[in-house]
């Protein structure tokens, strides 16, 4: 059996380069039991509070979360962005910076392989047609008048768990003779950076029309969902066919 040569990849060392570039703090492990974990667990230590951003990355996660009590299953170690960004900022997140959030991640996506059928299903994941190929976990940490908004984001981008048959990766989804270039992940993360910091700093503020319009389409592009969106309030309440009403916060 040939090795495949995408096996000594490391998306996560190859990001902590990428950060550095970029002047961000990181913090990289081969294997760490959660990267939000670690975030919230290193909030407030004294060499972090002069950084705005601090970005923790992982090859691997021995006990990843999601939403509520589900687990993120990464594929072979570096084959996934496994990675947090805690923000320091001077407010506390509403319920809309969930919606912002996705919505910045999707925009990233989109914005570097334009051509790739992404779409958002509610709360926090990221689909390419019928697979999910990226989740995002916010949460937040408070002490004193200090707050840090943790960012979870998982995008599968070499592969996806084998034993997940609704999963997909970034490079298992480009058509045929498409390669997925360094300089295409270095493009996607800087756009992240913008879009998930323009998100972070709106994270007291109403949705906006744009935002609820992108919101929409993007999520009724999910060919799974069973009852398409007709509105999203500014307060990110969704609107069904039927006129029933779901928080966003509350999927």
């Amino acid at each position: 059996m040939q090795d495949n040569p995408l096996s000594d990849i490391r998306i996560g060392m190859i990001t902590k380069k990428w950060a550095e570039n970029n002047h961000v703090y990181s913090y990289y492990l081969a294997t760490t039991a959660s990267t939000n974990d670690l975030a919230k667990a290193m909030a407030f230590e004294e060499k972090l509070l002069d950084e705005p951003l601090c970005l923790f990355l992982a090859d691997h996660q021995s006990a990843g979360r999601g939403r509520g009590k589900n687990s993120w299953v990464d594929s072979q170690p570096g084959a996934c962005l496994l990675s947090s960004w805690s923000y320091l900022i001077n407010a506390k997140p509403q319920p809309t910076t969930s919606c912002l959030v996705g919505l910045a991640v999707h925009r990233a996506l989109s914005a570097t392989w334009p051509f790739l059928d992404w779409n958002v299903k509610a709360p926090n994941d990221i689909y390419l047609g019928g697979k999910k190929v990226a989740g995002i976990l916010t949460e937040s940490v408070i002490q004193g008048d200090e707050v840090r908004v943790v960012i979870g984001l998982g995008i599968n981008v070499l592969a996806s768990p084998k034993e997940v048959s609704t999963a997909t990766s970034i490079l298992e989804s480009l058509p045929p003779g498409v390669p997925l270039l360094g300089q295409d992940w270095t493009a996607c993360l800087d756009r992240l950076m913008f879009e998930v910091t323009d998100a972070v700093s709106r994270c007291e503020d109403p949705l906006t029309p744009s935002d609820q319009h992108s919101l929409l389409k993007a999520l009724n592009a999910h060919p799974l969902l069973q009852e398409k969106y007709v509105g999203l309030e500014s307060s990110g309440t969704l609107i069904q066919s039927s006129g029933h009403k779901i928080n966003w916060w509350e999927l």
